[in-house]
């Protein structure tokens, strides 16, 4: 992916470094929107008393200093994504429908300000290469059966409902994900208003750039569980018995490693590729 916007011959690195930078986007999504901070449940910013929004029927349900700022977040980058959630997790009849309308209320504010993904802070990518690395870090200590390949047999087969309920027998239903999750959303909500109002031009990858993504895709090619993954086509299967966390840390600390303007420009790529471009319409197909 690092020539994104230019053609190389270098098939095998691009597949990798492709691979490497859309597992990485994909842990900072999939930690905001499913459970992130599922093994440790640390914000990235304390939670100030200030962010208390107006009093409403709303603040007055979502009242722990978690969703406080998740609200306050929401309300400061789409104030109609915040006044939709009030309407719909007032009216929703079940606890579980209303943990679904705080993740829709979200996932509407991020797709409706998308174009200003791309402008985040290298400051920004860094907290969340930090977080994620951390997070998968304690969950490697502790042995989670999520970083067990194994766990993810089966998975890109199966339908929506098996899917939730694969979800729900590792600890990600959403009860026991929610709390963790507003923490994230907020990181991230917060991140794109950064962003918004102070956009980061990041511009077009330089001959640096990319011989620094060849030297990064050289050295994951020596994880031979990295690329195996790597060539498995998206197959979860082909993880087998791998250790998930060991080599999402591998990952994350390469990344991390690259210099600043180097990592923003590559962010700001990876969101031009086809890959990505293709989740973003999925999810626009499910009505957001």
């Amino acid at each position: 992916m690092y020539d994104a916007r230019g053609a190389s011959n270098e098939g095998s690195g691009n597949l990798l470094f492709a691979t490497v930078t859309i597992v990485v986007v994909g842990l900072a999504f999939l930690g905001a929107w499913f459970g992130g901070g599922v093994f440790a449940g640390k914000s990235s910013n304390p939670i100030a008393q200030s962010t208390a929004i107006e009093d409403s029927a709303l603040s007055a349900q979502m009242s722990s200093p978690e969703e406080q700022r998740f609200l306050y977040a929401l309300n400061a980058l789409d104030s109609d994504a915040y006044t939709r959630l009030e309407r719909d997790y007032m009216s929703a009849g079940t606890r579980d429908a209303r943990l679904k309308t705080v993740g829709d209320a979200a996932t509407r504010a991020v797709m409706a300000n998308i174009q200003h993904l791309a402008h985040i802070s290298a400051q920004d990518i860094n907290q969340m290469l930090s977080l994620a690395l951390r997070e998968v870090g304690e969950a490697r200590h502790a042995n989670h059966e999520l970083c067990r390949g194994s766990s993810y047999a089966g998975l890109k087969s199966m339908s929506r409902r098996q899917v939730a309920n694969w979800m729900g027998s590792h600890a990600l239903d959403p009860e026991a994900a929610y709390t963790n999750s507003v923490i994230w959303q907020a990181d991230l909500l917060e991140m794109i208003a950064r962003a918004k109002r102070a956009p980061q031009r990041h511009g077009q990858l330089t001959a640096q750039d990319q011989q620094a993504f060849r030297g990064l895709a050289l050295s994951l090619m020596s994880d031979p569980v990295i690329m195996q993954l790597a060539m498995s086509n998206g197959d979860p299967a082909a993880l087998g018995d791998a250790d998930v966390c060991a080599m999402a840390e591998t990952l994350l600390r390469e990344v991390r490693g690259l210099p600043d303007d180097t990592k923003a420009r590559g962010w700001a790529s990876l969101l031009e590729t086809p890959e990505f471009q293709r989740g973003l319409g999925q999810i626009r197909q499910m009505g957001y």
